[in-house]
C-alpha cells in the first residue's frame, strides 16, 4: 500500500494498527508477569535448596555430635577412674614414705628424746629455770648459730628500738597530747628510761641465771647441739627418701597395674571413635544426605521443571514480540512512524477520527498536530 493511500484511509486502518499494537503491548504485559513468576519461584527454589542444604547440615551435626558424646563420656569415665586411682596411688605412696621415714629415723628420735630428758633433769638438778632451756634464751645469752645471733639482733631492736617507740608514741597521744612544747624532752626521758630498765631486766636475768648456772647452761649448750645435729640428720634422710625414684617397697605394683589398663582401654576407645568417624564420613553422612533428598528432592524438581517451563514461555513470548514490533514497523511504522504506533497516540488519532474533527488518517494527524 502507497503512503497516498495509507493517509487517505479511514479510521478502520487505525483499528487494525491499535489490534496489531495492542497484541503486542498484551504480550509485553504477559511477559512482565511471567518474568515476575521466574523470579519469585527462582527465589522459593534458591530458599528450597538452602533448607534441605541446613538440614542435611544439622541432621549430619547432631549424628556426629551423638556419638562423639557417646565416645567421649566413656573416654572420661576413664580418666576419671585413673585420676582416682592416682590419688589412692599417691595416699598409699605417702604413707608408705612417711612410714620409712619413721622407720629409719626413730633411733636419732628415740636419742633425742632422750637428751631432752637429760637437759630437764640436769637443769632440774641444778635448779636452772625451764625457760633457759629455750631458743630465746640461748639466744640472748649464750649466742653460737647464726639462727641465734639472728634472734639477738632483732631482740635487741625490739627491745631498745622498738619497746621505746612504741611507748612513746601511746603516751603522746594520751598523757602527753597537752604537753608538745617539752616533747622532745620527754621522748628522751622515755626513751631512756624504757633502755636502762630493758637493760636492767637483761642484766638481772644475766646474773641470776647464766653466772650462777654457767657449767649447767654450757653442758645444755652441748646437749643441744647434739639434738639439733640429729634433727639435722633426720630432715637429711626425709628428703633422701623423698627424692628416692624406687618405689619397689611401697607395694603400689596393683595401682600401676590398674592404670596400665585404663590408658589401654582410653586408647582403645579412642581408636574406635577415629575408626567410627571414618565410617561416618565414608558412608554414614552419605546414607543422611540421601534420606534428606529422598524426602525433599521430588518438590525442588518440581519447581525447577516448573521455571524450565517458564523461561520457555518467556522465550518464546520474546520471540513473538521481537517478531510481532518488528511486523508494526515494516507494515505501519514506515507511513505512520514510531510516533504514531503508541497505544496512546493510536487512540488519540482515533478519537479525533470518531468525533468527525478528520475524516482520513492524514487529517488526523494534522490535527493532533494542530495543523487543521
Amino acid at each position: 500500500m502507497s503512503a497516498e493511500n495509507v493517509f487517505d484511509e479511514n479510521v478502520e486502518y487505525l483499528y487494525r494498527v491499535r489490534e496489531d499494537v495492542s497484541k503486542v503491548e498484551q504480550l509485553r504485559s504477559d511477559l512482565e508477569r511471567i518474568q515476575n513468576q521466574d523470579k519469585a519461584l527462582k527465589k522459593t527454589i534458591h530458599a528450597e535448596e538452602k533448607s534441605i542444604q541446613d538440614e542435611i547440615d544439622q541432621l549430619i551435626k547432631k549424628r556426629k555430635s551423638e556419638f562423639e558424646r557417646t565416645y567421649d563420656q566413656q573416654i572420661d569415665s576413664n580418666k576419671g577412674k585413673a585420676k582416682s586411682v592416682k590419688n589412692k596411688r599417691e595416699k598409699v605412696k605417702n604413707k608408705k614414705i612417711a612410714q620409712r621415714v619413721a622407720s629409719e629415723t626413730a633411733d636419732i628420735k628415740e636419742e633425742n628424746r632422750k637428751l631432752q630428758i637429760e637437759i630437764k633433769t640436769l637443769f632440774k638438778a641444778k635448779h636452772v629455770p625451764q625457760f633457759c632451756n629455750s631458743h630465746l634464751y640461748y639466744s640472748l645469752f649464750m649466742p653460737k648459730r647464726l639462727s641465734e645471733l639472728f634472734t639477738l639482733i632483732l631482740s635487741m631492736l625490739i627491745g631498745f628500738v622498738g619497746l621505746p617507740a612504741a611507748i612513746f608514741t601511746m603516751l603522746r597521744y594520751t598523757v602527753l597530747k597537752d604537753k608538745q612544747d617539752g616533747i622532745a624532752i620527754w621522748s628522751a626521758v622515755i626513751v631512756g628510761v624504757v633502755i636502762v630498765l630493758v637493760g636492767a631486766i637483761y642484766f638481772v636475768l644475766f646474773n641470776i641465771t647464766k653466772l650462777k648456772n654457767k657449767n649447767a647452761l654450757i653442758e645444755g649448750t652441748r646437749i643441744r647441739a647434739k639434738m639439733l645435729a640429729n634433727q639435722k640428720q633426720m630432715k637429711a634422710i626425709q628428703s633422701f627418701i623423698n627424692k628416692d625414684k624406687d618405689e619397689t617397697g611401697y607395694g603400689l605394683d596393683k595401682y600401676d597395674d590398674r592404670l596400665k589398663d585404663l590408658e589401654e582401654e582410653i586408647t582403645v576407645i579412642a581408636r574406635s571413635k577415629q575408626d567410627a568417624l571414618d565410617t561416618f564420613e565414608k558412608e554414614t553422612k552419605q546414607v543422611l544426605i540421601d534420606e534428606v533428598n529422598g524426602r525433599r528432592l521430588e518438590k525442588l524438581e518440581e519447581m525447577k521443571e516448573e521455571k524450565e517451563k517458564l523461561e520457555e514461555i518467556i522465550a518464546r513470548i520474546e520471540k513473538n514480540i521481537s517478531e510481532g514490533s518488528v511486523g508494526i514497523i515494516n507494515q505501519y511504522g514506515a507511513f505512520l512512524g514510531r510516533e504514531f504506533t503508541s497505544p496512546e497516540k493510536l487512540a488519540d488519532l482515533i478519537a479525533l477520527m470518531e468525533d468527525g474533527t478528520a475524516q482520513t488518517v492524514s487529517q488526523a494527524i494534522a490535527a493532533y498536530k494542530g495543523q487543521g
